[in-house]
C-alpha cells in the first residue's frame, strides 16, 4: 500500500455498451446496462486492456469506433499512489508478455450470472479481469469475489482505497 508522500496517478475503468446479441443480453441483466469493461493506466486514456472473445486484448476506443458499440459509456477514474500504480502496470505487463495463453471465459460469465465464484487458469471475462487486477494491486476493496462482477456492477461494487472515484459519462 502507498504512503501519504507518494505522487498519485490515475487509473481508468471504461464501461461501454455493445449492441450485438451478447452485449444486449449482458446490458439487459446488468444493473447499469453496460456490457464491457476495460482498464487504462494511460494518462490520455487512449490505450485500454481487457478480455473479449479473442482473449486478452489491447483496445483503443477513441481511435477505433466499433460498429457494435452503442452510445453510452462511463469512465471510472481513481487516484492511486505511484507504488500501487506500479503494481497495476506490472500485472498488465505480465498479461502482455503471455498474451497468447489467455482465453475468454464464456463459462465464467455463465457462472457469474449464477452467482457461483470460480477461477479458471488463464481464462477471464472483461469485468473479472479488471476487478482482479485492481484488487491484487491493493487499489480497491471488493464486496464480493472478482468472478462475480458484471461490467456495470463495478460502479457500486468496489471501494477505492485511496479516495473517491470520479464518474465521467459518455467519454467515447
Amino acid at each position: 500500500m502507498g504512503t501519504g508522500n507518494e505522487t498519485m496517478k490515475t487509473v481508468t475503468i471504461l464501461l461501454t455498451r455493445y449492441s450485438d446479441l451478447f452485449g444486449r443480453f449482458i446490458s439487459g441483466i446488468s444493473r447499469h446496462g453496460y456490457s464491457h469493461a476495460s482498464i487504462s493506466i494511460d494518462e490520455k486514456e487512449e490505450i485500454f486492456y481487457s478480455f473479449n472473445k479473442k482473449g486478452f486484448v489491447i483496445e483503443k476506443p477513441k481511435k477505433r469506433k466499433s460498429k457494435a458499440r452503442r452510445f453510452g459509456s462511463v469512465c471510472i477514474r481513481m487516484q492511486v499512489p505511484e507504488s500501487t500504480y506500479a503494481l497495476i502496470k506490472e500485472e498488465i505487463n505480465q498479461f502482455l508478455e503471455k498474451k497468447e495463453q489467455y482465453t475468454y471465459s464464456s463459462l465464467g460469465v455463465v457462472l457469474c450470472l449464477l452467482h457461483i465464484p470460480h477461477k479458471f487458469k488463464d481464462q477471464y471475462f472483461c469485468s473479472q479481469f479488471v476487478a482482479e487486477i485492481l484488487a491484487r494491486a491493493g487499489a480497491i476493496e471488493l464486496k464480493k469475489k472478482e468472478s462475480l462482477y458484471l461490467p456495470g456492477q463495478l460502479i457500486d461494487g468496489m471501494e477505492c482505497l485511496f479516495g473517491a472515484k470520479q464518474l465521467v459519462y459518455n467519454i467515447i
